[in-house]
């Protein structure tokens, strides 16, 4: 039993490593995309423009969910 706990565990730290991999390799290529896109329209100092996509981002979502709500009404 102890095992295929251990068995487990190590299948799931694997997977979770891979993961962890993967978010990094997306994460440098939306900076190298935002770096070569953007260019020079981005402030110097990146909480400013960090705050700036997460403000984005959650605006797209609030417009994207209040559209489903309305689906579902009708």
């Amino acid at each position: 039993m102890s095992e295929k706990l251990e068995e487990a565990r190590r299948e799931v730290e694997r997977r979770l490593e891979e993961s962890r991999r993967e978010a990094e390799m997306r994460l440098a290529e939306v900076r190298t995309t935002l770096e070569t896109e953007v260019g020079g329209v981005l402030p110097k100092k990146k909480y400013v423009w960090m705050a700036m996509a997460v403000g984005a981002a959650g605006f797209a979502l609030a417009m994207r969910r209040s559209r489903r709500r309305k689906r579902i009404r009708a």
